[in-house]
């Protein structure tokens, strides 16, 4: 024990009373969202298109970057308490996956790509890319024009008057970048506005490599990285309003127009929960996550926390274990050690 931790203990072995508390571990998994929607000016039947296509209109005036796009959400209160403080929710993994519809329509890319690789080649920014395709990236949701995760649905209109053209930064959700404050900003037009943003995951395919071409029916896999403070924060607070919102993109290149792209398409398409082969062999969206709730200082699940509890997180704290990881940024430190504390003291 480090000379800290001595001090520390010996100050709580006076002072800390057990009380009845508990921490509970909670494993989700969705086999179905709750919605899902092909997110394109042109979709003609909004929230019932049975493939959701994935495509960039990259640098085409009146259109975004980011313009065929897949919404899945999950209205998760039935299965995690909602409604408690956002730090209450410790979310300890999570994972979404969906079933690519398409057959050997795209190329797998499991890298991330700078937007500058798509840039003209005359650009002076422009980097050629490292590897073929275009990662498929799964990002937090945002919205606009008054709607809200709680009014924006399957049907909700795509965006205002009119939709196209021009429409460039006009649809009513998208995927996000988020601030310290939890502030959404579009990044649909990310490639003419010239910036890079980390998705919360990139698309993994098992058992196929980098530039393979992509067999119909393949399970595509986004393990979320919740070592990024604005993504962890971010399924806090769904978590606390009990609706999980995720936007599925690529910035595949395709030629704009109503049937989605011209020309032979080189871009990915994922079943919905409206196409009935897909009801039929489970190929919808699915989302597992494992979460901790409650007080999360019973590191013992004994109901009680106690002293021995604030061993156990010692020991934990002193090995570098990750369930001593507090605040969930992937790296044991002090900050842990306070965050501890804090619990066990409340």
């Amino acid at each position: 024990m480090t000379r800290l931790n001595q001090i520390v203990a010996a100050g709580l072995i006076g002072s800390a009373a057990a009380f009845a508390a508990s921490a509970d571990v909670i494993t989700v998994d969705f086999q179905q969202p709750a919605l899902d929607r092909w997110v394109y000016p042109f979709a003609s039947n909004p929230g019932r298109e049975v493939v959701a296509p994935t495509f960039g209109a990259i640098l085409q005036p009146g259109f975004d970057d980011r313009d065929g796009q897949f919404l899945v959400g999950f209205d998760t209160a039935s299965q995690v308490t909602p409604g408690l403080d956002p730090s209450a929710y410790l979310v300890v993994s999570a994972r979404v996956k969906v079933v690519v519809s398409s057959d050997q329509q795209f190329r797998y890319d499991p890298s991330f790509d700078p937007v500058s690789t798509l840039f003209a080649e005359d650009d002076p920014s422009w980097t050629p890319d490292a590897d073929t395709g275009k990662p498929v990236e799964l990002f937090g949701v945002g919205y606009r024009n008054g709607w809200t995760v709680d009014t924006f649905l399957e049907t909700s209109p795509f965006g205002g008057v009119p939709i196209v053209p021009p429409a460039e930064g006009a649809r009513n959700v998208f995927p996000a970048m988020f601030d310290g404050a939890g502030v959404a900003s579009d990044i649909s037009r990310q490639v003419r506005e010239g910036f890079d943003w980390q998705p919360m995951a990139i698309g993994r395919i098992d058992g196929l490599a980098t530039g393979e071409l992509v067999p119909a029916a393949t399970e595509m896999e986004f393990v979320v990285d919740l070592c990024q403070p604005t993504v962890r924060e971010y399924f806090q607070r769904a978590l606390q309003g009990g609706k999980l919102r995720l936007m599925i993109s690529s910035l595949s290149p395709a030629q704009g127009g109503p049937s989605g792209g011209t020309g032979d398409p080189t871009y990915p398409a994922f079943f919905t929960k409206e196409n009935p082969t897909a009801l039929i062999n489970g190929w919808t969206a699915k989302l597992e996550l494992v979460v901790m709730t409650g007080q999360l200082a019973d590191r013992t699940g004994d109901g009680i926390v106690d002293f021995t509890d604030y061993l156990d997180f010692l020991n934990a704290y002193d090995s570098a274990d990750p369930s001593a990881d507090y605040n969930g940024d992937c790296i044991v430190d002090f900050a842990d050690y306070l965050e501890f504390l804090n619990w066990y003291n409340s």
